[in-house]
C-alpha cells in the first residue's frame, strides 16, 4: 500500500495563501473542524498554520484588540514553513512511522518532481490499516503460536484443508516469551468446525468472532 493511494489530493484541500488574514484562515479551520490548514502561495506549498498557534499568539500579544488581530495580520504572519513530507510512492508504513514519530498534524505529499500533491493524515493512516486488518469483512480469529519455523504453514494447512479463504493475516508480538500472535481474517461457512479444527491441531485460540 502506498501513499498517493491513502493522500488527500491538492484539489480536495481546504486551504489558505500567506496574504489570508487570520480571520479568513480561522474562519476555515472552524468551518471545517481542522486543527491546521495547508499555506500556498499562489500554487506553490509553504507550509502550515496552526489553530493552536493562532490562539496562542492572540492571548500573548499585549493588545486583545480582536477585530485588528483578525483583519490586520496574515497567514504569512503566524505561518510555520518547518513541515515533513513524504513521496507519493513510499509505502504507508513508512509514513505510518514517521507521524508517530514527528509531531506534526499531517504530511506533505511531493511526487518525482518534488512538487506538492496532497498531504497524509492521522485519519488516513488509521483507516488504511483499518482496510489492511479487514475489519468490514470476514470472520476474525485470534491464534497464539510458538514461535518456531513451520507453525505458520501448519495454520494455513488447516485453513486449506477446511476451505477456509484467508482474507488477510497479521503477525503481532504476543508479549510472552517465544510465542507470536496471528490474527486472521477468513471467510468460512463454518466458524465453530474451522475453530474446533484450529483447536485439534494443536494451536490455542486467543479469541473469535464473526
Amino acid at each position: 500500500m502506498y501513499v498517493r493511494n491513502h493522500m488527500l489530493p491538492k484539489e480536495k484541500l481546504t486551504t489558505v495563501n500567506l496574504n489570508d488574514t487570520i480571520g479568513t484562515a480561522l474562519e476555515k479551520i472552524n468551518e471545517g473542524k481542522f486543527l491546521s490548514l495547508p499555506v500556498f502561495d499562489g500554487d506553490v506549498f509553504k507550509g502550515i498554520i496552526m489553530k493552536e498557534a493562532i490562539y496562542r499568539h492572540y492571548f500573548d500579544q499585549v493588545s486583545k484588540d480582536k477585530t485588528a488581530f483578525l483583519n490586520d495580520l496574515v497567514v504569512g504572519d503566524l505561518y510555520s514553513n518547518i513541515y515533513e513530507s513524504i513521496h507519493e510512492n513510499e509505502r504507508i508504513e513508512r509514513a505510518s512511522y514517521l507521524l508517530k514519530k514527528l509531531s506534526t498534524p499531517f504530511l506533505a505529499v511531493m511526487d518525482s518532481n518534488n512538487k506538492f500533491v496532497g498531504i497524509l493524515t492521522h485519519v488516513a493512516i488509521f483507516n488504511a490499516f483499518a482496510e489492511i486488518f479487514g475489519f468490514e469483512y470476514g470472520s476474525r480469529i485470534v491464534v497464539n503460536m510458538f514461535d518456531i519455523p513451520g507453525q505458520l504453514a501448519r495454520l494455513t494447512e488447516v485453513l486449506r484443508r477446511e476451505n477456509a479463504n484467508i482474507l488477510n493475516f497479521t503477525i503481532v508480538d504476543a508479549k510472552i516469551l517465544d510465542i507470536m500472535r496471528v490474527i486472521l481474517r477468513v471467510e468460512t461457512e463454518d466458524l465453530n468446525g474451522l475453530i474446533e479444527k484450529i483447536q485439534a491441531a494443536g494451536f490455542k485460540i486467543g479469541e473469535f468472532s464473526k
